[in-house]
C-alpha cells in the first residue's frame, strides 16, 4: 500500500504598509518603471518596516493559512520556513513563528533555497506526511529584504517625501541595484 500523501487544506497571505510603485524607486537611484517591469514583471512592491522581520511577516500570513483550514494552531505538529532573510542566524524564523503562534516546542525548520524553496518545502513536507513523523504542517515562506536595501532616503521610497537625493546617496544605490 502506497504511503498518503498530503492536501492544501488553508492559504494565506499578508503584505506589510502600501505598496511602493516602481517610479518612487526611480527617485533615489538610476532606473524606471519600464526597466524593472521588463526584466521581473513587478510594478509595484511592500516594504518591511524596521524592526519588522521575515517571522513577523510570517505569522500574519499563517495566522490568515490557519483560519482557511478552520483548524487552530494547536493542530499544527511541524513547521517549515522558506526565507532568505531569517530574523536571525539562530533560532530560526520557523520557530519563532511557532512561538509567536503560540506553539512553542512544534518543531521548526527554515530552508534557505532562494526561489526553489517552495518547491523544495513541498518534497520535505511530502516526506514528513509519507514518513508518519507529520500529519499537519504549516509551510510559510516570507521575505523581509528592507534591511538589505543600500538607500538611507526611506522617506522618499516609501512615503512619497519629495526633496532631493545627495549624488553620494544615489551613487550608492546604483551601485547596488
Amino acid at each position: 500500500m502506497m504511503p498518503r500523501g498530503y492536501e492544501i487544506i488553508g492559504t494565506g497571505h499578508y503584505v506589510p504598509g502600501d505598496p511602493v510603485p516602481n517610479d518612487r524607486l526611480a527617485k533615489v537611484m538610476d532606473t524606471s518603471d519600464d526597466w524593472i517591469f521588463q526584466r521581473s514583471g513587478i510594478r509595484q512592491r511592500h516594504y518591511a518596516r524596521e524592526g519588522e522581520g521575515a517571522s513577523d511577516l510570517g505569522v500574519e500570513a499563517a495566522r490568515r493559512a490557519i483560519a482557511s483550514a478552520r483548524i487552530e494552531p494547536s493542530e499544527i505538529d511541524y513547521v517549515v520556513f522558506a526565507t532568505m532573510t531569517p530574523d536571525y542566524v539562530f533560532p530560526g524564523s520557523g520557530a519563532l513563528v511557532g512561538a509567536k503562534l503560540g506553539i512553542p516546542g512544534v518543531p521548526a525548520l527554515d530552508i534557505r533555497q532562494q526561489c526553489g524553496a517552495m518547491l523544495f518545502g513541498l518534497q520535505i513536507i511530502d516526506g514528513l506526511v509519507r514518513s508518519g513523523a507529520a500529519r499537519t504542517v504549516l509551510f510559510v515562506g516570507a521575505e523581509a529584504h528592507a534591511g538589505f536595501m543600500p538607500w538611507e532616503d526611506w522617506d522618499v521610497v516609501q512615503d512619497g517625501a519629495e526633496r532631493p537625493i545627495t549624488d553620494e546617496a544615489r551613487a550608492r544605490a546604483d551601485a547596488h541595484r
